[in-house]
């Protein structure tokens, strides 16, 4: 399917956009009937605009197509239904508890760096071993500003400026790589996200990026983690991470969450992160 076939709809047209949700997943009718539990005749009749679905059934669609949330609401809408899963702040008191085991894995995770990032990876919770470690390095909030106060994906774009961490990352080709790999991995679960291409063409426009980052390699399978390593004054930290989200999540906000936890890579780092814990 073209590009354009899975932009952003701005219309009511529920029967498009259901059958674009299908064929961006590769279902035939007959398969996502069998999902959903609706017949194989009546689903052509809603992408035809012949029938129109009950609220349930927008629901029953949704979760068959595995839509994230944030599209479910904008296929409710499509069929003429108010949004069912809510976006509140992440301090607001109806996820306050969502927002207390998030501040509490933080802080068990001293003295290595977590943070929290949100559907657009930018930091909303970062733990004081987080603020420590880059500090090493640059103040990110004054960093952001120089580079004009981008409001999304601020965690890449600091990887990818030199007024940001990238004079300091040493393997800065393999870390953008991986930046690069989850942004399109992001675009297939979500085609409709109309500022994921906008990142990636970004990544991919780099004067230092290779050429082999303008075509996918679906192929070849990701490493299990890569390191970022990092260096300033002689002193080098290497660092995974292990992203973790919140199961069965049913608010918008809470589902696009990423808890980022870092570790150290080798014993010099492990060291290096305690010896700055005091």
């Amino acid at each position: 399917m073209s590009t354009s076939a899975l932009e952003l709809r701005a219309t009511t047209d529920f029967g498009a956009v259901l059958r674009d949700w299908r064929h961006h997943r590769r279902l035939s009718q007959l398969a996502l009937a069998t999902q959903s539990g609706i017949s194989q005749r009546h689903i052509s009749f809603l992408e035809t605009g012949r029938s129109n679905p009950s609220q349930p059934m927008v629901l029953a669609l949704s979760e068959s197509l595995d839509i994230p949330l944030r599209e479910r609401n904008a296929l409710l809408h499509s069929a003429g239904y108010a949004a069912c899963y809510a976006e509140q702040p992440l301090d607001e008191d109806a996820i306050a508890v969502f927002h207390g085991a998030l501040k509490a894995t933080l802080e068990h995770h001293e003295p290595y760096p977590a943070m929290v990032l949100d559907g657009r990876w930018n930091m909303v919770m970062a733990n004081d071993a987080a603020l420590r470690f880059f500090a090493i390095f640059i103040d990110p909030f004054a960093a952001l500003e120089r580079m004009g106060s981008p409001t999304e994906f601020q965690i890449v774009r600091l990887c990818l400026s030199d007024l940001g961490l990238k004079p300091y990352i040493v393997n800065w080709q393999e870390l953008t790589s991986t930046f690069l790999q989850r942004a399109r991995r992001a675009l297939v679960v979500n085609p409709n996200d109309v500022l994921l291409p906008v990142l990636i063409e970004e990544i991919q426009s780099h004067p230092d990026a290779p050429e082999q980052w303008q075509t996918p390699d679906w192929s070849t399978p990701p490493a299990p983690a890569v390191n970022m390593v990092l260096e300033k004054d002689d002193q080098r930290y290497a660092l995974f991470t292990m992203l973790a989200h919140f199961g069965a999540p049913q608010h918008v906000t809470i589902e696009e969450l990423t808890v980022e936890s870092f570790y150290p890579a080798d014993e010099e780092t492990r060291t290096a992160l305690i010896e700055l814990a005091h």
